[in-house]
């Protein structure tokens, strides 16, 4: 039952993909490192907590990478399967253990950043934090969606 889920769900999240290669994206903002920067400008870090944070970032933004890369490598591959096959279920079944996993590991590898995070700015500072990385977010949807000259993305 666990497992039919999984699958089901993996399908359904997958659904609107299609075989095409991915299409690059416009560049609409600054690099993740550039944000750190100025999310630690805008909550006034101490310097002390200046190396904490950046140190937590260092520690794991590798990590992160290389499960974002790998998670797209599943999809990659689940999009090429030959649905006629007739053990395509079971690729699908073993993908999607693959695809589980890569998200729990990143669940996980974010949850330990964002604790690193949480214990090492004050409570006000991590509700800055937390604001700041939002309305970044929504400004790079609106780029996103509406193009760089139309949003109010600020450069850093």
């Amino acid at each position: 039952m666990k497992r039919t889920v999984v699958v089901l769900a993996l399908a359904a999240l997958l659904l609107g993909c299609s075989t095409e290669p991915e299409v690059r994206r416009v560049d609409v903002g600054p690099t993740p490192e550039k944000v750190v920067l100025a999310a630690l400008t805008k909550v006034a870090a101490t310097d002390t907590q200046r190396i904490a944070v950046l140190n937590a970032y260092d520690s794991r933004n590798s990590q992160l990478v290389a499960l974002d890369k790998t998670a797209k490598q599943v999809i990659a591959q689940w999009n090429g399967l030959d649905r006629t096959a007739p053990d395509y279920v079971q690729q699908v079944d073993a993908l999607a253990a693959q695809w589980a996993q890569v998200n729990g590991d990143e669940m996980k590898t974010r949850a330990a950043y964002e604790h690193d995070l949480a214990t090492t700015l004050s409570s006000s500072q991590w509700h800055q934090w937390q604001d700041f990385l939002r309305s970044v977010g929504e400004a790079r949807r609106r780029a996103e969606l509406f193009g760089e000259e139309n949003s109010r993305y600020p450069r850093y």
